[in-house]
């Protein structure tokens, strides 16, 4: 049987990275910039979707367009909870699964 790698991918609320498990050490996998971990920032401007310090840098310009700081929560009985606040509304939204099911507060 051939031996596959693993990986594994850590959304922080601040930053993220990736690594991949080969030859007994997990080694993390450089972003296009070089750097070994990725601001968790998402940023959709008229023609393209930004991440990272390219989205951090754009949050100004486009406030209402811009994803941060996102909470994720998992209870006791594996409820996913993930939540967000729209800081130019101070609008919150949360989306829940439960047993497989989705659903929008």
């Amino acid at each position: 049987m051939a031996e596959g790698h693993a990986i594994g991918i850590d959304l922080g609320t601040t930053y993220s990275c990736v690594a991949v498990w080969q030859d007994d050490h997990a080694e993390i996998i450089a972003n296009d910039h070089g750097n070994r971990t990725t601001r968790s920032y998402v940023t959709f401007t008229e023609s393209k979707r930004l991440v990272g310090d390219e989205a951090f840098n754009q949050v100004g310009r486009f406030p209402a367009n811009s994803i941060f700081d996102v909470c994720f929560s998992i209870d006791a009985n594996g409820v996913l909870t993930v939540s967000a606040e729209i800081l130019c509304t101070g609008q919150k939204k949360a989306i829940t699964i439960h047993n497989d099911r989705l659903s929008y507060e």
